[in-house]
């Protein structure tokens, strides 16, 4: 890579990083060509990115960005992987580093700004998606309104049945 090159994939990360929330360090060790490519294409899949970089042009790229605390994970063959939706990218990430033990580890990473290990992250991928989320907290919200509307319905149907007998006595 000549100079132009790596100034360019420097901009293509800052790029990636400018619209993430979360970013990935994975450590990986003998991925073949096809299974890069599985998991760049779920990766795709869940709205994120998969890039294999360079540590000294991976460093240049996140210095002076929120993204700056990975710089201790930046050591042998690595890559990152780029999202704004955090949980769905940390479930396919887990999910195939299962598939593939030996060949790929998940070190550590940043979201919105603070270090996360790969425990965090693990915990991170556990959590239920943002739109099952947001269903259980309309749940919530709507359950006492539901009850109070039941509660202000059933003296008035009570008084309309009791007209209703009047009305049938006479």
């Amino acid at each position: 890579m000549d100079r132009k090159e790596k100034e360019a994939f420097i901009e293509k990360i800052k790029s990636k990083l400018a619209n993430s929330q979360l970013l990935v360090v994975l450590r990986q060790k003998g991925l073949t060509v096809t299974e890069v490519t599985d998991l760049r294409t779920r990766m795709r899949a869940e709205g994120a990115s998969y890039i294999v970089s360079k540590n000294t042009l991976s460093r240049l790229a996140v210095k002076g960005t929120a993204f700056s605390g990975i710089t201790d994970f930046l050591e042998g063959p690595t890559a990152l992987a780029f999202s704004s939706s955090p949980v769905a990218v940390a479930k396919a990430l887990f999910g195939y580093a299962k598939t593939q033990e030996e060949k790929l580890t998940i070190v550590g990473g940043t979201y919105e700004g603070r270090v996360l290990s790969c425990m965090e992250l693990e915990t991170l991928s556990r959590l239920p998606p943002i739109d099952a989320l947001r269903a259980k907290i309309i749940a919530i919200i709507q359950t006492p309104m539901q009850r109070v509307a039941t509660i202000a319905r059933t003296p008035a149907e009570q008084l309309a049945r009791v007209v209703g007998a009047y009305a049938q006595r006479a």
